[in-house]
């Protein structure tokens, strides 16, 4: 695997910290093994798939290789080279790095100062999860069929994405690395809508996201009558 192909990803490097996370794109993530071991170690577990994707969905037990190539289609080709947006690793600050107030973006040579010489601190820090957004409309949603109502731009059709290890449940990471990510998205792209999808079951999630300001929308996106759909309407 060639960890230089990020730059045909990402044409500046950044990362975005808070208080305890570190969260850094996948272009830049795909090449640390560290976070491709969580990637895979996720979606492996059982308990995980059922709460984030419903009871039918099947665990995975992806190669090194197998998981890079996912990533590589699923979030880097269908979101970031197309809209420079997509899912961001999220690990905890370690060491010095711990304390940091408040959500920042870091580029150029606060960048580097973060992620050391050949991304070092990225390599040992502790992966936890994932978060990140992605334009529904030529992503997740199904194909539109005679009669629907078009869609609005791609800025109010923006699909928050998280997850976090079973291990971290409860601790409030997947709503600090939502926030992040929001705000940067808002801030650095524009967006003025974000829209999300929960199983009915999965009661976790829809709270995270009511947590995080969302409201039901009673849109019919997906067109699955399990599941529950959501926005957050950002405000100028």
């Amino acid at each position: 695997m060639n960890s230089n192909r990020q730059t045909q990803w990402l044409s500046k490097p950044f990362a975005i910290t808070t208080r305890r996370l570190v969260i850094v794109p996948t272009p830049i993530a795909i090449s640390l093994e560290s976070y491709r071991a969580l990637y895979a170690a996720l979606h492996a577990d059982v308990g995980f798939c059922e709460m984030g994707f419903g009871p039918d969905f099947p665990v995975k037990n992806w190669t090194d290789e197998e998981t890079y190539e996912v990533i590589a289609a699923r979030d880097i080709g269908r979101s970031w080279e197309k809209y420079a947006i997509g899912d961001f690793a999220v690990g905890l600050h370690s060491g010095s790095k711990q304390g940091i107030s408040g959500s920042s973006m870091l580029e150029g040579k606060g960048f580097e100062e973060l992620a050391g010489e050949d991304l070092q601190y990225f390599s040992d820090i502790n992966w936890v999860g994932y978060a990140g957004i992605r334009d529904a409309r030529t992503t997740s949603l199904p194909p539109r069929e005679a009669g629907d109502p078009p869609l609005p731009p791609w800025q109010e059709m923006v699909e928050l994405r998280y997850g976090v290890s079973p291990k971290v449940w409860g601790k409030g990471m997947a709503k600090e690395a939502a926030e992040a990510v929001m705000k940067w998205a808002i801030e650095k792209r524009g967006v003025r809508r974000f829209i999300a999808e929960t199983e009915r079951d999965n009661v976790r999630s829809a709270r995270l996201l009511q947590k995080l300001g969302f409201v039901a929308s009673g849109t019919d996106y997906w067109k699955e009558p399990n599941e529950l759909e959501w926005e957050l309407v950002v405000n100028n």
